[in-house]
């Protein structure tokens, strides 16, 4: 069969995703224990209601970045899509210490437990689905890292490229500012995952024209993400970036996002942007910009889905 994307009611080609956030968050509740101040989404109501805006303006998926153990829940993620019609795109994985508690069985998991780990959640659902009538199954594997390799997990490190090897999922990179980048391609580049399964998040924060095309040369996409953040002046860093990457024909290694995991981002929420300033305003300024309608479909969501497609084993 064709690659498809695994979303949290199952399979679909990646075409059928169209408009798609391809860094977003869309339930996090977290466990007892986790430290104050870790983002919390857990307003059912609230998220729906904002989902079907999302849907009613043209929108098709979010890709959900929030791994198991710090605040997921596979369950909530399949009623909010079945209840709004938008694709969810679940995430196995691990994310940054800070948002577990301090016992979380993660952290003390060696590379081959915790690839194990994630090749269960990938191949029997995520943990929370398993003893359920309707099993969940993640799209993608999200890790995190700190500012430099020797100060990031390297046996979850390892265990996430082992399972990117074994199954085919890709890898999406939550990095700090895009600190060390050029340390962890070569990390994964020695492992011998393919550049091409490899997206790094939130780059646009080290909106470094020359080094984006280096990661593009190597195949890796580029998740741009700040657009409503003020104190990463989008004008002045994003915007251009976006238009230096589009000229210098990297149109198809980008992947727009807004990572609204602060529920004050969210619309309905906090009066923030939400979802509609995906849906709507990065939308109207790409086309204002008379950038080509494929290569806005690109940026808006084919690109994250193509890369996020696998051949998946029945």
């Amino acid at each position: 069969m064709p690659p498809r994307v695994m979303t949290v009611t199952g399979p679909v080609p990646p075409e059928q995703l169209g408009l798609t956030d391809a860094h977003s968050h869309v339930w996090i509740d977290p466990p007892p224990g986790v430290p104050p101040g870790a983002p919390v989404l857990n307003q059912p109501d609230l998220i729906l209601a904002e989902l079907l805006d999302y849907r009613q303006a043209g929108g098709g998926a979010q890709i959900d970045c929030q791994p198991g153990g710090c605040g997921r829940d596979g369950r909530r993620l399949r009623a909010l899509s079945l209840s709004s019609g938008v694709q969810i795109v679940a995430s196995t994985g691990f994310h940054l210490q800070r948002y577990y508690p301090a016992d979380a069985p993660l952290w003390k998991l060696d590379a081959e437990g915790a690839a194990a780990y994630f090749l269960d959640e990938i191949q029997q659902g995520l943990q929370e689905t398993q003893a359920t009538s309707a099993v969940v199954y993640p799209g993608l594997i999200k890790i995190a890292v700190h500012e430099t390799l020797e100060a990031s997990p390297r046996q979850l490190l390892e265990a996430a490229a082992f399972a990117s090897l074994e199954s085919g999922y890709a890898l999406e990179m939550h990095t700090q500012k895009g600190a060390g980048v050029e340390a962890f391609v070569e990390f994964f580049r020695r492992q011998h995952v393919d550049l091409g399964r490899l997206v790094i998040c939130h780059i646009d924060k080290r909106p470094d024209a020359g080094l984006h095309t280096e990661l593009a040369q190597a195949g890796i996409m580029l998740e741009y993400d700040t657009f409503f953040r003020p104190k990463y002046q989008p004008e002045q860093n994003l915007w251009p970036l976006i238009t230096s990457m589009l000229a210098g024909g990297w149109a198809g290694s980008l992947a727009l996002a807004t990572d609204l995991a602060d529920g004050a981002l969210w619309q309905r929420i906090g009066g923030g942007p939400g979802l509609l300033g995906f849906a709507v305003e990065i939308k109207r300024r790409l086309e204002d910009m008379q950038i080509r309608p494929e290569v806005v479909s690109g940026l808006l969501g084919n690109n994250i889905a193509s890369r996020l497609a696998v051949n998946l084993k029945e």
